[in-house]
């Protein structure tokens, strides 16, 4: 069709494509014309392991289909891999132009059981490999005065989720990390965005629904049954590839995306109580106006919320 999304121009870094989001992702690119590096360690969903099958499946699916597409099985928790793979991007294709941060693991702990190599260990794969693969194109980006960059978070940072601590605390300062750097990067045209994305994988199938997968081509029959409560990886790419896109301009910002739903996620500052001399009484005795989201901020940087302030003292 004429006005589809294309990306014959661009090369794609997606990081842990090898299975489930990332093995989508690498997919719908390719099959758009984009030239993609598909990274994946081919551990288990707990970080376990090594084999290069999983990404090179995905590479040889692509190619199969008429796409161009190289392998990377490099570790992108650390500055040494993630330089690695951008060499990788660099050496078949010339250049980067899209970085998609998909790769992660999960681990099921409570507060009381985890030890602190799991809590390191989560850091590493889900927040730190987000820094240093960014660390990592800048330069690239910022000499071409482009770049589309995707990052993952989750509601379980937002939201919440038991023995997910570990999880969720990563996922969330992903969402920061994504927030900060769009405030950077805007000056050199690069968009930095994330999305919070539910889709049965193998890394919730098993702890959450059962080991049940939902029928790729009768997801939305599965969800109506009952058989599973969301659908499939594929399903989440269409938002990848619009947020990476040249023409899409959002910055800074984070999308969930589930089952055919994709809506805006903000974290947002209530109209509050105020009172420059408030006692802890005071929060007790005016607790719903304290708690209230009625009247609300969405805002893009902290000054947004400090600027309401000093009108509040004039009324005063």
């Amino acid at each position: 069709m004429v006005n589809d999304m294309r990306f014959d121009d661009d090369v794609v870094i997606v990081t842990g494509a090898g299975r489930g989001l990332g093995r989508e992702h690498a997919l719908l690119f390719a099959a758009r014309g984009a030239r993609v590096v598909v990274n994946d360690l081919g551990v288990s969903a707990a970080g376990e392991g090594k084999q290069t099958q999983p990404a090179q499946m995905v590479v040889d699916e692509i190619i199969a289909a008429g796409g161009k597409a190289v392998a990377d099985f490099n570790n992108v928790s650390t500055k040494e891999g993630t330089e690695a793979v951008v060499k990788t991007a660099l050496d078949a294709f010339g250049t980067v132009t899209v970085l998609v941060n998909n790769a992660g693991i999960i681990t099921y702990e409570t507060l009381e059981k985890m030890s602190l190599e799991q809590w390191r260990k989560m850091l590493a794969v889900t927040m730190d490999s987000v820094f240093h693969m960014c660390k990592a194109v800048w330069p690239i980006f910022t000499a071409n005065h482009y770049g589309r960059i995707v990052n993952t978070t989750s509601n379980a940072g937002f939201a919440g989720n038991e023995q997910l601590i570990h999880y969720g605390a990563a996922k969330l300062g992903v969402a920061g990390f994504t927030k900060c750097l769009a405030q950077e990067a805007k000056a050199y045209n690069v968009h930095v965005n994330a999305i919070a994305p539910m889709a049965v994988t193998r890394m919730n199938q098993d702890a959450f629904f059962g080991g049940v997968a939902p029928d790729p081509k009768n997801w939305q029959s599965d969800i109506s049954n009952g058989v599973v409560p969301m659908g499939p990886p594929s399903i989440v790419s269409p938002a990848v590839l619009w947020l990476a896109h040249r023409s899409t301009d959002v910055n800074g910002e984070i999308y969930s995306t589930s089952s055919g739903k994709v809506g805006r996620v903000s974290f947002v500052v209530g109209e509050g109580y105020f009172n420059p001399d408030h006692r802890p009484e005071d929060l007790r005795d005016n607790i719903d106006k304290v708690r209230s989201l009625k009247d609300y901020v969405d805002p893009t940087c902290t000054l947004d919320e400090l600027a309401l302030i000093p009108p509040l003292f004039r009324k005063n």
